[in-house]
């Protein structure tokens, strides 16, 4: 493709995704190009709808982007941008609150991506019982409850109080932090459904210890399957392209946990985002694409985030607010180990 069918091409698209409505020659000239008449602007145009990226809706109308012209504009044009301060805001705002459970901290981030976007947003956690426990830390708090805290090696985080009729003085709670790590440390989460029999093998005045431990684990895995949160669904509704059969499909898509799963499934692991266009990518949703990103905790993959939109969807923001988010949940663990660090310190003193 030439360098002015490169930048007539942009400009198409550009204006399609600021305003919806078809892009004549004469708005391509009045606000891109000067120096080129209106014919050869139009001549470009007609050739580049013989290509396969434009489309003419009715043969006095301007031109509207194919999905072949998206995956051009994605793979040659997209950067990532500075997001503006407000939203920068709203973000750090949602992520400054006080988390209990990362369940809290998913349904959170779904909600300000679908925000801060406009658009449909999915998150999946990954299968939970695959999780391997690094460490458990007992905190007294006063004569007969702890708070739990478990550390896992995706650096994944849940703190819960329990309540025991045993006395839970220092030494107690030190004894049973070597026995509770010694049974549960290095295993994963879905293998600790036969750990009552080791339970038994342990201390007696342990076991009321040792059995509100395991119930915190064990509601981890209540569900063997991917978690699904999805923030936003008839936001895809609102915009001017959407129509009867488009919503359908999508809707039939959204109440599809193993369709939003593949939907957000990378074809190429190295990349650091997946975009899919059009209908024959998106699983059968008629013009709508999907942004999709892994999300890391120390390295360890523990779900992937998503934004489905109309393939007109703003991507340059759509990536910014995606790696925002990825980072401050990043940030919400790391500091999250720090703070228990810091209160078992305190406890001590």
């Amino acid at each position: 493709m030439s360098s002015r069918k490169q930048k007539i091409l942009r400009a198409v698209v550009d204006e399609y995704i600021r305003k919806a409505a078809p892009v004549s020659s004469g708005e391509i000239k009045a606000k891109y190009f000067d120096d080129i008449s209106s014919a050869t602007i139009r001549a470009e145009l007609s050739t580049l709808e013989d290509m396969g990226y434009l489309v003419q809706p009715h043969t006095s109308a301007g031109r509207v982007p194919a999905p072949k012209a998206y995956k051009y504009y994605v793979e040659n044009f997209l950067d990532k941008r500075p997001l503006r301060r407000q939203d920068i805001a709203k973000i750090d705002a949602t992520f400054n609150a006080k988390f209990k459970e990362i369940e809290e901290i998913v349904r959170s981030a779904a909600k300000i991506i679908s925000d801060v976007t406009n658009y449909t947003s999915v998150i999946v956690i990954k299968n939970i019982a695959n999780v391997v426990i690094k460490e458990i830390k007992l905190v007294g708090l006063d004569e007969n409850s702890a708070l739990v805290i478990i550390i896992t090696d995706g650096g994944i985080i849940r703190d819960k109080v329990i309540t025991v009729e045993s006395r839970l003085d220092d030494n107690f709670l030190s004894n049973a932090s070597l026995l509770i790590n010694k049974v549960f440390g290095g295993r994963k989460v879905g293998d600790l459904k036969s750990a009552d029999v080791e339970v038994q093998k342990e201390l007696s005045d342990f076991k009321e210890l040792f059995e509100s431990v395991l119930s915190i684990l064990l509601s981890y895995c209540e569900q063997d399957e991917a978690k699904v949160f999805v923030e936003g669904e008839s936001k895809i509704l609102e915009y001017p392209e959407a129509s009867l059969e488009s919503a359908k499909s999508f809707l039939t898509i959204i109440d599809d946990k193993s369709k939003i799963m593949e939907l957000l499934e990378k074809e190429e692991p190295d990349i650091e985002f997946s975009i899919k266009i059009g209908k024959e990518e998106t699983k059968g949703m008629d013009k709508c694409a999907v942004v999709a990103a892994s999300y890391t905790i120390n390295g360890k993959e523990i779900g992937k985030a998503g934004v489905i939109g109309p393939e007109r969807m703003d991507y340059g923001k759509v990536i910014s607010v995606l790696s925002y988010v990825r980072s401050a949940v990043n940030t919400i663990f790391n500091s999250g180990i720090k703070k228990i660090d810091i209160k078992k310190e305190e406890n001590n003193d």
